[in-house]
């Protein structure tokens, strides 16, 4: 790392922006915090379960095909512009919530769902693990395990002032209030990233090492990546959304529920930044095996858990698991396949997790709906979850490619840069 004050403060405030642009991005704001919604609609609507949980499936659809698009447009055009608008267009969206709820019933809350994963995919981590992974290169884990950890950071806050609000004032206010967050904090932390040079849209990318999209598709890599996070996604995605209604019906009060589910999210936070500084010193794929075979322990243990105690383990061994996605995605794709077309490669694996995403709490309420329970689902996550381990302990070694970083700032001409080759 260049030793240098202001280089060092730069870092982390490039670091710093990351986190909170992806604590504020759609997968926070609108997936993770849907659980608190379900026993309000259902009490003023009717909805069923698997009916608000549709609305996760075709967000997560529509963002999974609209996120290679988005890659490619972030290589072309760089991050800044496709980010703000995709911050704006896609709060507007979640404020226009109730209003489609009210007037057109599930119909206009499918509608939305659509345009929220359409417009949310610039703007999602695909963004911001570019810019991170165009600055770091011997310490790119532990820097992608400060900045993924947004997703649990907005998971442990967005949810829980989420049910705050609607508590307060009702549901409506509810998705006011996450609105709030990409229209204000999401467009402001965008203005402050500073893209490397090397990968703005100006830039040749002859020179940037590693496989173009076309190579990446022919390689069995690619399609271990593609299917391991989509087991991933389905078994981990789905208890996270339905753990709050699945604390519920274990007995714990509503607030309790919301508590659990932000304690969840407020351990991972912690599990990234150790996966991320242990991706940087061990082999990663092995660092994410032992995270998910954690998670899978978690959700075996939701089976019997009737004391306090035993929710408590069970949540925080899921929470080591969602740890280790995000982070772990961004970390492998780096460096499995290099930068010169990184965004469109990570926007078809995130694409695969956010496919997971869809089906995953879809079949959990589909489950809860036809059985009254969630058993079934959670061995079907138990095994998901082990597969997914097996995978990773199984992933050969990294292929060497340039570190392709961006040039150290200079104090003396004042150029803006950040340096993190430790």
């Amino acid at each position: 790392m260049v030793k240098t004050n202001e280089t060092d403060l730069r870092g982390w405030m490039l670091i710093l922006s990351c986190t909170l642009g992806v604590a504020v991005c759609v997968i926070p704001v609108t997936i993770l915090s849907l659980g608190v919604f379900m026993v309000p609609l259902g009490e003023a609507f009717a909805f069923g379960r698997g009916d608000i949980s549709l609305f996760l499936t075709i967000l997560s659809i529509a963002m999974a095909v609209a996120l290679p698009f988005a890659g490619k447009l972030i290589d072309a055009y760089g991050v800044k512009v496709p980010a703000v608008a995709s911050f704006a267009l896609y709060g507007l969206g979640v404020a226009a919530i109730p209003y489609a709820i009210e007037s057109f019933g599930l119909s206009g809350f499918y509608a939305l769902a659509f345009w929220l994963g359409v417009t949310g995919a610039p703007s999602s981590t695909v963004a911001f693990v570019k810019v991170l992974s165009g600055w770091f290169d011997k310490s790119r884990g532990l820097a992608m395990g400060f900045a993924m950890s947004g997703i649990a950071l907005g998971g442990a806050i967005a949810p829980f002032y989420a049910a705050t609000m609607i508590e307060a004032f009702g549901w409506q206010s509810g998705f006011y209030g996450l609105a709030v967050l990409p229209l204000v904090i999401g467009i402001a932390v965008t203005f402050a990233l500073r893209e490397p040079p090397h990968l703005s849209a100006s830039a040749d990318r002859a020179g940037i090492s590693g496989l173009t999209q076309a190579e990446a598709l022919k390689t069995p890599i690619f399609w271990m990546l593609l299917f391991l996070f989509l087991a991933a996604a389905t078994a981990i995605h789905g208890i996270q959304i339905h753990l709050a209604p699945l604390l519920s019906d274990s007995g714990l009060t509503a607030e309790r529920a919301a508590l659990g589910v932000s304690f969840m999210f407020g351990l991972s936070v912690l599990a990234r930044l150790l996966a991320g500084y242990m991706f940087d010193r061990a082999f990663a794929p092995w660092v994410g095996a032992v995270c998910f075979f954690s998670a899978a322990i978690g959700a075996a243990l939701l089976f019997g858990a009737s004391a306090p105690a035993g929710f408590i383990v069970a949540v925080a061994l899921l929470g080591v698991g969602a740890g280790a996605e995000s982070d772990l995605m961004g970390y492998l794709v780096s460096r499995y396949f290099g930068l010169k077309e990184f965004g469109a490669i990570f926007g078809w694996i995130f694409g695969s997790l956010m496919v997971g995403s869809a089906i995953g709490p879809f079949l959990l309420g589909v489950s809860y709906d036809a059985t009254g329970s969630y058993s079934s689902a959670l061995l079907w996550s138990v095994a998901g979850l082990l597969v997914t381990t097996v995978m990773l302990a199984v992933l050969p070694r990294f292929p060497q490619f340039d570190t392709n970083l961006a040039p150290a700032p200079s104090p003396a001409t004042g150029h803006a840069g950040v340096v993190a080759a430790v």
